[in-house]
Parts: C-alpha cells; sequence; structure tokens
C-alpha cells in the first residue's frame, strides 16, 4: 500500500467529519391571497369566491361594511371561478420554474389559504423535482398560511406563536411554520415567516424577530429563515431592524445583485425589502456570494419601472404584489 494510498484510507476512514460541502438554492414568495374557490365557513374568504355563490343578501351586506373601496369591490365583484384560480396557479409555477429551470431546492410561500389549494400547487410542481410540502393551519381570521414546498423530505413541522409585549401582548397573528429537513444526513431547520403588516405598530415586528430569534437559540443546527418579514425601510432606516440581527445573515445586507427591493409601496413611492432571507451565523451555513437576486420576469414585472406586476383575474396576466427572493447556500457536512 503506497503512502498516497494510505493517507486517503486514513482520512476516509478515520476522519468521517472532515468538512463536506453541499450547496443549496432557495426562494421566498408571497403567492398574495392563493385562495380556493370554496367557502370555507370558519375563515373570512369571501372575496374568493365564485360570482354566483356572491349574490346573497347576507353576502351582499357582509360586503358593504368593508370600508377600503377597493377590498369592498372585490367582496362583491371578483369572480374568483375555478378558470381564474388555474390561470394564477399555473402564472405562480411559471415563476417559481424560471429560477434554475427546475426553480429551487427549497421553496416558502405566504399567503397560501389551506392544504386544498397548496395540494393543487404541489401537483403542479412535481415534474419539476419536489417531493413534500408542509401547511399547518394557523389562526389568522383570513384563513392565509405559510408553505413550505421542498426537493427534500420534511421530518418535523410545527408552529410557533408569537408572545406581544407591552400594550400589543394577546393580540394574535400569523405563527412562524418550523420545520426539519434531513439533507446529506444533515438536520437543517427552516423557518417560514409573515409577519404583521405596517398596518400594525413596528414593536409587533421586532418582537416577532425577537421570537425567531429565541427558536434558533433552542437548538444548535444550522438553519434558514425566510419569508415576509414586512419590515418596510423607513423604519429599517430608523431603527436599524434589520442590521442589529446578531444570530443572522441578512441576505441583502450581504449583497443583493442591484436589487432595489421585493415590493414597491405606491402611497409612499418607496422600495422596500419586505421579503427576505435569513442565515443562521456560525453553525456551518453561508450565502454563496453572488447569488442572491430578486427574481424579475416579463411575467411578474413591468419592464419599464420593474415594479411587481399583480395578478389581474380579468386579463389573467400578473403574479403578485411581491417579487420573489433567491439565493444559494453552502453546508458543510
Amino acid at each position: 500500500m503506497n503512502i498516497k494510498f494510505k493517507t486517503l484510507f486514513f482520512i476516509f476512514c478515520f476522519i468521517p467529519n472532515l468538512a463536506f460541502s453541499f450547496e443549496l438554492s432557495v426562494m421566498t414568495l408571497n403567492v398574495d391571497n392563493l385562495f380556493d374557490t370554496y367557502d370555507d365557513k370558519n375563515k373570512d374568504d369571501k372575496a374568493y369566491l365564485p360570482i354566483e355563490l356572491k349574490q346573497s343578501k347576507s353576502h351582499i351586506n357582509s360586503c358593504n361594511k368593508i370600508k377600503v373601496k377597493t377590498w369592498k369591490n372585490e367582496c362583491l365583484f371578483l369572480d374568483w371561478d375555478e378558470e381564474t384560480k388555474d390561470r394564477k396557479l399555473q402564472n405562480i409555477v411559471k415563476e417559481i420554474i424560471s429560477y434554475n429551470e427546475t426553480g429551487p431546492d427549497i421553496l416558502a410561500l405566504q399567503e397560501i389559504e389551506n392544504n386544498n389549494i397548496l395540494a393543487e400547487l404541489f401537483n403542479l410542481l412535481l415534474p419539476y423535482g419536489y417531493i413534500d410540502s408542509k401547511l399547518i393551519e394557523g389562526r389568522d381570521y383570513r384563513g392565509i398560511d405559510t408553505a413550505l414546498v421542498t426537493k427534500f423530505k420534511i421530518s418535523d413541522s410545527k408552529l410557533h406563536y408569537i408572545e406581544f409585549s407591552g400594550e400589543f401582548e394577546g393580540k394574535d397573528t400569523r405563527p412562524i411554520l418550523e420545520a426539519s429537513l434531513n439533507i446529506n444526513g444533515k438536520t437543517l431547520k427552516v423557518y417560514n415567516v409573515h409577519f404583521p403588516s405596517g398596518f400594525h405598530d413596528v414593536s409587533m415586528r421586532i418582537d416577532s424577530l425577537n421570537t425567531l430569534s429565541q427558536l434558533l437559540k433552542n437548538h444548535t443546527y444550522p438553519s434558514i429563515a425566510l419569508g415576509d418579514f414586512n419590515v418596510n425601510s423607513k423604519e429599517d432606516n430608523r431603527l436599524n431592524i434589520y442590521r442589529s440581527q446578531n444570530d443572522w445573515d441578512v441576505a441583502h445586507l450581504i449583497g443583493c445583485n442591484g436589487c432595489k427591493g421585493s415590493y414597491y409601496y405606491n402611497y409612499g413611492k418607496s422600495w422596500d425589502f419586505l421579503d427576505t432571507i435569513f442565515m443562521s451565523r456560525n453553525r456551518g451555513i453561508s450565502f454563496i456570494p453572488g447569488s442572491i437576486d430578486i427574481v424579475r420576469t416579463n411575467r411578474n414585472s413591468y419592464s419599464d419601472s420593474g415594479k411587481p406586476k399583480n395578478f389581474n383575474p380579468i386579463k389573467g396576466f400578473g403574479v403578485s404584489d411581491h417579487l420573489p427572493m433567491v439565493a444559494k447556500f453552502k453546508v458543510i457536512n
């Protein structure tokens, strides 16, 4: 046995934990009100129903109580039938697989109603290598939840509800979805978030981030947190919310290929990173330089401004009012 062979034999047999790495890709996408066409009696999904189910006096009276005109008109006149729902699903699938031609390894979705509509989406993604998905129903009154779709088996999952402090103690919001993935013998924790919107006080988003960091401290596994954090640029500039994350590397702060943001506020005329990706620090996981990006296509954004092209249920174009963020990362095995 020559010296070179002996050395290799020793490395593989007696140093099994020598650092080998593998690379994965991830995407987060707020799909903006992806509902099925059925009335869930326990949720406020009355805007997303076929027009024939919107003719009763009780439905009309309920819609007329809505103060925001756009939402009221959706409730009264939007014809969310099977054809419209299917067009939106197809647009979302095309958007997902536009990344790397077969989509990311791990996909985090926000604003998806239930397991019925997730199953429809998952079936459309099966040809692209996806093998597992997870949505756990939360308590959101509108019925919008978070979901994961992956090319790896999900070994465990749970919801974590956020405890707010001060005057917002006891308030309810969408929980954090946690999933464990076993990849090449390594456990990876994934957290999918959809934090309180800008309508709510910024302290609720800070409490949500503190809850997320506490979840990370409960274990030592490499972890990713991604989704709709709902932190706008104005409050982030004022309070350094993203930069103050001591436990996480934040994707768009690492570098995002000239990205403006994932969401455009027409009212404030500002771009914001409402959607982003966190990577746990010092746990054998890291972003791959140059991989962080906002996905823009002719399908999801306007060519002149780059603004998101929301789904138009009448004309059938567009995807969401959010743009997807993607990244690749390396895990040391």
